[in-house]
């Protein structure tokens, strides 16, 4: 009997896909990437950290719903307690984070005692098989020691690695194009913008700094010496430092010699404010949130984009959570995000009470339904039980033999 389970799961195995030798040998990223470049712009840029936020905590708002096999207990662990160091809350705000800055997630899961855990991102390893996917994953350990020679000393890094079997990981990767084992980080294709934002905000700085007080210019009718004009400089810089602070040194111009201007552009014409907003506008578009939802003032269609940013945004990052989570608890396990909770997707209760009216009134849900679906304790009696009868349709709805034509007389003619 062994050997019998043994040649079936061999044989399985074999034919799962026969691609995946080759994918597994020619796939070079399974590496961690370098996030620091993002973690940077997450800390410096003002509309990055905003953005992420904003989606970090509509995300961890919304409670997810668990439907078969253990139900109660992945219940517990999806939104109570994952594991008893952390709550939901904080589990699940790094895991975002990660995935955001990384491209994917990482959660161990102990078997034995229940507990969800999450892995830095940056530090996991894939590890490809040749027959199935994942062979496992190594959690790369940096230990930096100092190896004494001598009267001298020389700093190295010593690598280890704990190792995962893939029914110990729950991996939760955003997109790639060069990669099935990876993600990237969703800010990836922000650099240019980055590097944009950096280059204008940079310039600005320096604007300020060097023409906020703009520079003299010493002019004489007289040929000065170099050592006069030394001497001159030095007695201005000392008399006037503190009331010219910042500004260039002053330029002599002897001999009659005349300046004029050649440019007249000044910092209202360079548009700064304007560029650097369209930026912010576009680098807030690129992540996911509408450009209204981080604006002060009062908006007519903040409900329009509140509505768009949920189902664009937050649905689908949570589904990914929820597919991987569901594909781990193998069993006819069903976890969904509860779209019930999120309050910008229901309508107002003139919108619902009109709604579950019509319902009753047409005859085609009961009046304790529809009391249970606005919220409503259920009343008793029969009556609230029934389907009503639509009171706008005559007799021939309660019985199809009364209505209708009016019967004939007896002769069959009528007057």
């Amino acid at each position: 009997m062994a050997i019998r389970d043994w040649l079936i799961e061999k044989l399985t195995v074999e034919k799962l896909n026969p691609a995946q030798s080759f994918i597994a040998s020619k796939d070079p990223y399974n590496l961690p990437e370098t996030i620091v470049e993002y973690e940077s712009a997450y800390r410096e840029i003002e509309i990055v950290h905003r953005s992420i936020e904003v989606i970090v905590n509509a995300a961890v708002s919304v409670p997810l719903t668990v439907e078969g096999g253990a139900a109660k207990k992945i219940h517990k662990i999806m939104n109570a307690k994952p594991n008893p160091f952390e709550d939901r809350t904080r589990l699940f705000r790094r895991a975002i984070l990660d995935f955001y800055l990384d491209g994917n997630a990482f959660f161990y899961y102990d078997k034995e005692n229940g507990g969800l855990y999450l892995l830095p991102a940056n530090d996991v390893e894939v590890v490809a098989d040749s027959k199935t996917f994942v062979s496992h994953y190594n959690y790369l350990i940096h230990n930096a020691t100092t190896d004494y020679f001598g009267f001298g000393q020389r700093q190295s890094t010593k690598q280890e690695k704990i190792t995962f079997t893939p029914d110990e990981i729950i991996h939760v990767k955003a997109d790639n194009e060069d990669s099935i084992f990876r993600g990237v980080s969703r800010l990836k294709n922000l650099e240019r913008l980055f590097e944009l934002y950096y280059q204008m905000t940079e310039f600005q700085r320096l604007f300020f700094k060097n023409n906020a007080v703009p520079g003299l210019v010493l002019q004489t009718d007289n040929v000065l010496s170099p050592k006069v004009k030394e001497r001159l400089l030095e007695a201005w810089r000392s008399n006037y430092s503190s009331l010219f602070k910042g500004a260039r040194n002053p330029a002599i111009l002897d001999g009659g010699l005349k300046i004029d201007r050649f440019s007249n552009i000044n910092f209202t014409e360079l548009d700064f404010e304007n560029s650097i907003e369209r930026i912010q506008q576009d680098i807030a578009k690129s992540i996911g949130v509408p450009y209204v939802l981080l604006k002060s003032g009062n908006n007519a269609n903040i409900h329009a984009n509140e509505v768009l940013f949920y189902n664009h945004t937050v649905l689908p990052l949570l589904n990914m959570f929820c597919s991987a989570f569901s594909h781990y608890f193998n069993g006819g396990v069903i976890i969904k995000p509860d779209k019930t909770s999120i309050s910008a997707l229901q309508p107002d209760n003139k919108t619902q009470a009109m709604y579950y009216s019509t319902l009753v009134n047409t005859g085609i849900i009961t009046v304790n339904e529809a009391r249970d679906g606005l919220g409503f304790e259920i009343l008793e009696g029969d009556e609230n039980n029934q389907i009503r009868i639509p009171q706008n349709i005559t007799g021939s709805a309660v019985n199809p033999a009364i209505g209708g034509r009016p019967e004939s007389s007896d002769s069959g003619t009528s007057e």
